[in-house]
């Protein structure tokens, strides 16, 4: 049985469109019956301009649905201008790298897919062998069908038993090359989220060659990668000439590289007195993402519940960043 409201709305514009009908119908018919019934000719010129003004107004019928319920006629034929993902030719990326099996990365997918927009393409690395696990959600295989998710294997045998794993495999070409065309790679991380309260997006820290969560100084210096912003040629740059291998410190890779960064600024004003490779202030990265310097609204979140008890943060999560709940709290082993 339909509910009477529903029933009830699904006559309304039905309705609408005839009572709009009856009364331009009785308006034509009253405005033409001045005009007298003199001769037979004016007769048929009456009748002529009735039946024409009949027709435009069934023609215009589309256009009074349109207005009354808000339709984009150029939605209705494909011609949306809205922009989708094409991760063959976007210029951005949100890459998240993960090789565990878990239920929790798929709705963590979902929401930055959200956040970020249509025109954001995710690109998943995982294994061979768990590819399997990135097929069985019916929300993500759409995703995956428009092109806003895309799944990629890494190198054979590549698994993460430990951050010195992770932090060797970021440290190494063959990621920032895979990415290209990608310009501006934002790598996130299981246990991190995007607030969609915040007034900010991630194109407005374009601007910046690296960027994530301020480190506090008692736990290093630079920003965290879990949640970061990267520009693709800058990190290819720096492994051109600099080496993990050799100088494998500071660990991990986020600031080893925050240090190559550096030392590139410095290195280019040396010879150029200038630099193109621009590093935000700590205050500036607060905002873009929080875990040991906290900010009462910044735009994302790395391992939210870890570093700060409820009770000492600037703002409740519940109230800013409900989406904090998505994040993981397991880690890889030290």
């Amino acid at each position: 049985m339909v509910p009477s409201g529903l029933a009830n709305k699904k006559w309304f514009y039905p309705t609408l469109w005839l009572l709009i009908v009856i009364v331009f119908l009785g308006t034509e018919y009253r405005k033409h019956s001045h005009m007298g019934t003199a001769s037979t000719a004016n007769s048929t010129d009456t009748l002529g301009n009735i039946t024409s003004s009949i027709a435009d107004t069934i023609k215009s019928i589309p256009d009074y649905y349109d207005l009354l319920t808000g339709t984009d006629k150029d939605a209705k034929k494909g011609n949306n201008t809205i922009q989708t993902a094409d991760v063959s030719t976007s210029i951005k990326a949100a890459v998240i790298i993960e090789t565990r099996r878990s239920a929790a990365i798929i709705p963590l997918v979902l929401h930055f897919s959200a956040v970020l927009g249509p025109d954001w393409p995710i690109i998943i690395y995982t294994s061979a062998e768990n590819f399997g696990s990135f097929s069985t959600s019916e929300a993500l295989l759409r995703q995956q069908t428009a092109g806003r998710v895309v799944v990629r294997a890494l190198p054979d045998g590549l698994y993460f038993p430990n951050w010195d794993s992770v932090s060797n495999f970021l440290t190494t070409p063959w990621l920032w090359r895979d990415l290209a065309p990608a310009e501006h790679l934002l790598i996130f991380q299981g246990d991190s989220v995007l607030c969609s309260n915040s007034v900010r997006s991630v194109e407005d820290f374009f601007e910046w060659d690296l960027i994530g969560a301020p480190i506090s100084p008692q736990w290093g210096a630079g920003y965290n990668g879990g949640l970061s912003l990267r520009r693709r040629s800058t990190m290819l740059r720096v492994l051109q000439e600099y080496d993990w291998t050799k100088i494998p410190h500071p660990r991990p890779e986020d600031q080893w590289y925050y240090f190559r960064f550096t030392d590139l600024m410095n290195k280019d004003i040396e010879e150029t007195g200038e630099s193109k490779i621009k590093l935000p202030s700590m205050e500036i990265a607060r905002t873009f993402a929080v875990e040991t310097i906290d900010y009462p609204s910044p735009l994302g979140l790395h391992q939210p519940t870890r570093w700060f008890p409820a009770d000492r943060r600037m703002t409740s999560l519940d109230e800013w960043c409900p989406e904090y709940k998505l994040a993981r709290t397991d880690r890889i082993n030290e």
